[in-house]
């Protein structure tokens, strides 16, 4: 953008074209009050508190909207202004009811602290504020319309973030509230529970039920994380005071890779589970029962000694590298066995086997692109995954992309619809049947030439010569004219981007895996040298375990005598819990108690998501620092410290890579 010259407050200062009045104030250290305004957001110039003076204006103007000229002259502190500025608190005081000692937000309000800066200690006009309700109904949380100043900062959020669009204004006049969707209760409306809202509120109208009256962020001690929620590696703001969290926050809540989801910003905190805070042995009686450390460790040396190869270690993936790593040299040099695995293996291993299938071979999971790549997509395919479940700030991603970009979506899925609200085009194939469908629509579109032109001649061109249209239908069940149509849609898209998931992989076909990347080589969606491909990887950190080798191989069942389990914080499934019951010595490695805890033999505390460091990987390959919130109780050992006393035990010196 061109560069611009300004003066303001009789100084000059550069801009570019085209930024407002405010952003080049913001730019150059001149501080403009704001209410409405939030950084990321679009401007409305709805509260009037940033007006300013510019020379050939008749009257003040809001500086957000303001668009800037080469030679403007702007005045952002007159004595007029400051007037002008604590009339307009003084209005917005007595519209709704602001009495702040009653209020949960007190101390972090922004109302109430340009209230101090402009030293209102009385209010010159009536108090007209009607009795509004208050909707209490989500989970999470609650909207006190009374306290609302009309802002719309909430309403931005949902529909420029979190691209949910549940809430707007109703009615009009002084009866104007923020709504969601028809005026439905929160917890009963579209609405997510991101937060996006919560953090976006200038005041107490819109707040956590989980955060009430614990402090304010004065009282606080700020601590920058990672999220152990899933694999987009989502940065966390923990409020922590007396070693307990208060709240969480998204430390840039307006960036791409900045708003969190209800996993990341509630759900981490509503853990009812009880934890395991000492070792349990099960006794003669045949009951678990508290231990000594070392008692502990003398169990399991003395029933693994021997087994060996009849012993194996799993691990969950939401702990960090290092952990990982180390229990990965436990199980190989300590007990001198080769079966590893993670809880998602059987998964890294369909992928990689379908990348490596790919012609020319594949770069591993570096194939994939960014999720970046999401949010800039002219066309997203979707198969065998539900993003708004698993993955939710991918599904955030996606419908901006389309509410905002318009991309066009197409969802391959053979029971439902993942996005029903914003899908154009639904291809629901016989289960089992996506290879053929995936490899049909590569057929067409080489059929209608939007194949990429260094493509024309690989050998995929002609390995797929068997998939003629008619075949498809029948094998897939879906009618020609949507698979032309799909066909046309992804196959015409600058920038497709295809996302694919568990709904896919536990087929447990590597060549649907290859078909899909297949599918984006052909038509030359690339980026950087990488593939338009995204796979939504189970667990927080699977991608780091996978990195570091430790799932390459499956555990053998036939002949296992014993398993360590290194559980974590993570919660175990049916098809894990049926394989437990058969292993003759168990150790499950736990934070909570469980049905897996239940039927251990031994069973070893484990710190929780918010007592440990380390490094994590996303599923884009983004290497994210894992930093301790809580400090873990007396007598709490951390994960790597139990694994180097037990190979001591063992008659070995473990050491942290």
């Amino acid at each position: 953008m061109k560069e611009i010259t300004l003066t303001i407050n009789d100084q000059q200062v550069k801009g570019r074209e085209g930024d407002t009045v405010l952003e080049i104030c913001q730019a150059n250290g001149i501080d403009v009050p704001t209410l409405c305004h939030l950084e990321g957001l679009s401007d409305v110039g709805a509260c009037r508190m940033c007006v300013v003076e510019i020379e050939g204006e008749r009257r003040p103007v809001p500086s957000c909207t303001y668009p800037t000229r080469d030679g403007l002259v702007v005045k952002t502190h007159t004595e007029e202004l400051e007037k002008y500025r604590r009339q307009i608190l003084e209005l917005i005081f007595t519209e709704r009811n602001h009495f702040c000692m009653f209020c949960e937000q007190s101390g972090d309000c922004e109302l109430q602290k340009l209230a101090y800066r402009y030293q209102m200690d009385n209010v010159r006009y009536p108090y007209t504020f009607p009795s509004l309700p208050v909707d209490p109904l989500s989970d999470y949380l609650v909207i006190d319309h009374n306290r609302c100043i009309l802002c719309g900062r909430c309403i931005r959020a949902c529909s420029e973030i979190a691209a949910n669009y549940t809430l707007d204004f109703s009615r009009r006049g002084w009866r104007t509230l923020v709504s969601a969707d028809l005026e439905q209760p929160v917890g009963e409306s579209s609405c997510t529970s991101c937060g996006a809202c919560v953090q976006a509120c200038p005041t107490g109208a819109i707040f956590s039920k989980l955060s009430l009256y614990k402090g304010s962020t004065s009282d606080c001690q700020q601590i920058t994380t990672v999220c152990s929620a899933c694999g987009v590696g989502c940065e966390l703001n923990v409020l922590v005071k007396d070693n307990n969290i208060v709240r969480i926050e998204a430390p840039r809540l307006t960036e791409l890779r900045g708003p969190l989801c209800s996993m990341g910003r509630f759900e981490l905190l509503l853990e009812t589970r009880p934890r395991v805070t000492s070792p349990l042995v099960r006794g003669k009686q045949g009951k678990l029962e508290e231990c000594t450390w070392d008692k502990a460790a003398e169990v399991i040396a003395g029933r693994v000694s021997g087994l060996k190869d009849g012993f194996a270690g799993i691990m969950s993936a939401r702990l960090p590298n290092e952990t990982l790593s180390l229990f990965y040299k436990f199980i190989r040099e300590v007990i001198g066995s080769d079966s590893i695995d993670t809880l998602g293996g059987r998964s890294y291993r369909i992928i990689a086997e379908g990348v490596s299938q790919l012609q020319n071979g594949g770069k591993g999971l570096d194939i994939e692109c960014p999720i970046e790549e999401i949010l800039d997509a002219d066309c997203i395919l979707i198969a065998g995954a539900d993003p708004k479940k698993t993955h939710p700030i991918i599904g955030t991603l996606v419908q901006r992309a389309v509410s905002q970009k318009g991309a066009k979506l197409i969802v391959v899925d053979s029971s439902q619809d993942v996005f029903p609200l914003w899908t154009d085009l639904w291809l629901k194939p016989v289960a089992g049947s996506e290879g053929v469908l995936l490899n049909g629509l590569a057929k067409i579109i080489i059929d209608k030439g939007l194949v990429a032109r260094e493509k024309v001649t690989a050998e995929p061109v002609q390995s797929l010569s068997q998939y003629k249209t008619g075949e498809v239908n029948r094998a897939t069940g879906i009618e020609r004219e949507s698979l032309e149509l799909a066909a046309e849609m992804y196959g015409q898209a600058k920038r497709g981007v295809i996302i694919y998931g568990e709904g896919l992989v536990q087929r447990n076909d590597p060549s649907i895996v290859t078909s899909l990347l297949n599918l984006a080589d052909l038509t030359g969606n690339q980026a950087g040298g990488r593939l338009r491909v995204i796979s939504l990887k189970p667990a927080a950190n699977s991608r780091g375990g996978w990195e570091l080798g430790l799932a390459a191989g499956e555990i053998k069942r036939d002949g296992l005598k014993g398993l360590y389990l290194l559980l974590g914080d993570e919660q175990e499934d049916e098809e894990l819990l049926d394989w437990l019951k058969g292993i003759d010595f168990l150790v499950v490695h736990a934070s909570y108690h469980s049905p897996a805890t239940a039927i251990a033999d031994v069973v070893l505390p484990s710190p929780i998501w918010a007592e440990r460091e380390g490094k994590y990987m996303s599923m884009d390959g983004r290497l994210l620092e894992l930093k301790r919130v809580l400090q873990p109780k007396d007598g709490l050992l951390q994960d790597q410290e139990i694994l180097i006393e037990l190979s001591k035990k063992l008659g070995h010196e473990l050491r942290p890579s």
